[in-house]
């Protein structure tokens, strides 16, 4: 089950192996700075640690291996407009994440810095990245919506994770909005934005992550020969599940109050949403234990 679910997520067109060999790449940074961190140490919080270098490179592999799984699954085969979304994601993403970890390795604050000029000037090349990042992400969006995958699953699959991205990117806006007022006000860059007593870039994670959760399903279904009905009963569970975790991210920050505090509404969409999770996962799991094994066969 484990080879038939990874061979369900890896790439099988050029374009997808683009940007998932660019993940994997950030992947490997991601490890690298692991180890930096744990030999120089240092704090985790605050504007410049090496925690950036670390959660950057993880949060762009994520979402790169997650574009190329998505154009795996387009149904028209458009090599020109996929590579060039592969290519111009990869590049985009590689030089906005490029800049951050320099900006940790150079011990200045990466995102808002714009007091000085070269910080400055290092923070616009970055927004300019951001920018064409989600141009290639909105126009992703466009092709799944006209040219929408046959299958019911995979179909929900890529709207729902591309419909979050696009929600993420909005975040993302507000965000930007929120920590240049910081800077404007204080004349500082901020430890972490907030809006009230939320913070901002907790949203933002989870609209840009849903999607690798409906892709495993997905995957998980298809691998344990999951009937059509019940994969797709299993992704909607997904979809539905982790949207409701969207929904109270972004509700929270809105209101401006802490993701812990405890409300009755929080609680049930809460609690609500992680059952649907849990069944989403089970329905393959369960499905993998019920299928029967063939006995080895024995030499003569």
């Amino acid at each position: 089950m484990v080879r038939r679910t990874l061979r369900q997520l890896g790439p099988r067109t050029r374009a997808a192996r683009v940007v998932m060999a660019t993940a994997l790449a950030w992947v490997v940074s991601a490890v690298v700075h692991v180890g930096v961190f744990v030999v120089d140490g240092g704090g985790w919080d605050g504007p410049v640690s090496w925690r950036k270098p670390i959660v950057f490179s993880v949060s762009i592999a994520l979402l790169l291996w997650a574009v190329g799984w998505v154009l795996d699954r387009m149904p028209v085969a458009r090599p020109r407009l996929a590579g060039v979304l592969a290519w111009g994601l990869a590049v985009t993403s590689t030089i906005e994440t490029s800049l951050i970890v320099l900006q940790t390795w150079r011990g200045r604050a990466s995102h808002f810095n714009v007091v000085d000029p070269t910080d400055a000037a290092v923070f616009g090349i970055m927004g300019a990245m951001i920018g064409l990042m989600a141009l290639g992400l909105v126009v992703l969006l466009a092709w799944a919506l006209v040219e929408r995958p046959p299958d019911a699953a995979t179909r929900w699959a890529v709207l729902g994770g591309l419909a979050m991205i696009a929600t993420g990117l909005g975040v993302g806006q507000w965000l930007v909005e929120l920590g240049m007022t910081y800077v404007e006000r204080f004349g500082v860059v901020p430890d972490v934005v907030t809006h009230g007593d939320a913070v901002v870039k907790f949203p933002h994670a989870v609209a840009f992550h849903g999607i690798q959760l409906f892709a495993l399903v997905l995957a998980l279904g298809t691998a344990t020969d999951l009937t059509a009905p019940r994969r797709l009963q299993a992704v909607r569970c997904a979809v539905f599940g982790y949207g409701g975790l969207l929904v109270f991210a972004v509700a929270t920050s809105i209101a401006g109050v802490p993701a812990d505090t405890v409300a009755p509404w929080s609680l049930v969409l809460v609690t609500g949403s992680a059952v649907a999770i849990v069944v989403a996962l089970a329905l393959p799991l369960a499905a993998a234990r019920r299928r029967p094994r063939v006995p080895a066969s024995l030499p003569a």
